[in-house]
């Protein structure tokens, strides 16, 4: 058996499936909040996850010596050995060697960490978007949501960097003194197309509407609403173009919040606009679509994770 623990801003997913990778059992649960003893602390949300963990086997029947190997995702950069490293959307986490942790909380021997926006590329290569026959070993994942990123598959191989950091699209400097980004940097493209952001700058548009599907839908009949999303789409595609140009992949898939509550509506003006900002040979046989596993892309890569982990 094998075990996908995905740990998220809000909840914590967690999978049971067998040596193939099929769910046998699954469970998704609250994880602390501001107002709940130990608050949303790092000890009390691993915690969580941990009695999550041993919930979903006392369900299922099924012993530690049972389980061959035990993976969980964190939306936080982790090294090779599992460790945990700075990022602000990290703290607290920082130096939190996350293998080692799960072998001593849940008595499972084989065990294996990844970060979240990783986790949820591997969960579309092995059971989603990416998944399906004859699928290209040249790909692209974007995570579209409350953050921006991408991960690469360049001839079958992920594709991490010097530093493991390959893939931060939303770092790519789109408008030079633009708009501000976490990291402090101006004009970069998570500035403009992450949840956050949109809604920030649904704000400066003078709409109220705290909702981007709810936006969208007032496309047609509000000028505001739709020069926001005009300038959404044609931001995302610039930072996307980019990104083509340079990995030339021959599929694209698009996950996160953003894409999941809006799916067409948004992807349909972006293949339109793709074209524009990269040559005819990136763009002529490029399969764009959305991910297909939405909210579990995370625990169901951690799963696959836990697959390619076995010893």
């Amino acid at each position: 058996m094998l075990l996908g623990i995905d740990i998220a801003r809000r909840d914590v997913a967690v999978i049971l499936a067998n040596a193939q990778g099929g769910a046998e059992l699954a469970l998704r649960t609250d994880l602390p909040r501001a107002g709940d003893p130990l608050g949303g602390s790092t000890p009390a949300i691993w915690l969580a996850a941990m009695s999550a963990a041993r919930e979903t086997l006392h369900r299922a029947q099924i012993i530690p010596d049972q389980v061959q190997c035990v993976a969980v995702s964190l939306d936080a950069p982790i090294d090779d050995n599992g460790i945990v490293g700075k990022h602000p959307r990290a703290i607290g986490w920082e130096g939190f060697d996350l293998p080692d942790a799960l072998r001593r909380h849940l008595n499972i021997a084989q065990a294996a960490a990844q970060s979240r926006l990783h986790s949820e590329a591997l969960g579309e290569w092995h059971f989603g978007a990416l998944q399906s026959a004859g699928a290209p070993s040249d790909w692209l994942y974007v995570h579209v949501g409350s953050t921006l990123g991408a991960i690469a598959c360049v001839n079958g191989h992920i594709l991490r960097g010097a530093m493991r950091a390959a893939g931060e699209i939303g770092a790519l400097c789109i408008e030079r003194d633009g708009a501000l980004t976490s990291s402090g940097r101006r004009g970069g493209l998570e500035g403009y197309c992450t949840h956050e952001s949109f809604l920030a700058r649904a704000a400066s548009y003078g709409i109220t509407i705290q909702n981007p599907l709810e936006i969208w839908e007032a496309y047609h009949s509000n000028f505001a609403a739709r020069s926001l999303c005009d300038d959404f789409v044609v931001r995302l595609a610039q930072g996307l173009g980019g990104a083509l140009t340079i990995l030339n992949p021959a599929q694209l898939v698009l996950g996160g919040s953003i894409v999941t509550a809006l799916g067409e509506t948004l992807l349909q003006p972006l293949r339109g606009r793709l074209k524009e900002f990269c040559l005819p040979t990136h763009f002529a046989h490029l399969s764009v679509g959305a991910g297909k596993l939405g909210d579990d892309a995370a625990a169901l890569g951690a799963v696959a994770l836990a697959m390619t982990n076995i010893q």
